[in-house]
């Protein structure tokens, strides 16, 4: 390992930087935004390049917006919070097609050699 990957700052750097992002991104359990800056940083390193904070927290940042952002949108004729905790909506079942039928042809049988 090189030595700013063992440096004992690191890891309050981490969290510095999980804390903020947390303030930013408060719908986000704090254990996902640690996940993401560790990804992040491990990321880097197996890289080569040397995590700084600054690049790490804007990449963060763009990734959790992105969870946010895909969150799944309520329902428009429901009110947030009107089903039962656990609910989950039936699911539809797959459509199936039929093969095709398709005419069997016999291979070309050929001498060796040609």
């Amino acid at each position: 390992m090189e030595r700013w990957e063992m440096s004992p700052s690191v890891v309050p750097t981490r969290d510095d930087l999980v804390a903020r992002l947390r303030v930013r991104f408060a719908d986000i359990p704090v254990e996902r935004v640690r996940r993401c800056v560790d990804d992040l940083w491990c990321c880097c390193t197996h890289l080569g390049v040397r995590p700084e904070e600054r690049t790490i927290e804007r990449l963060a940042a763009s990734r959790l917006t992105g969870v946010v952002r895909g969150g799944r949108p309520p329902y428009p004729d429901e009110r947030p919070g009107s089903r039962p905790p656990g609910f989950q909506p039936a699911l539809r079942p797959a459509r199936t097609r039929p093969a095709p039928s398709r005419p069997v042809h016999a291979a070309a049988r050929t001498p060796i050699g040609m």
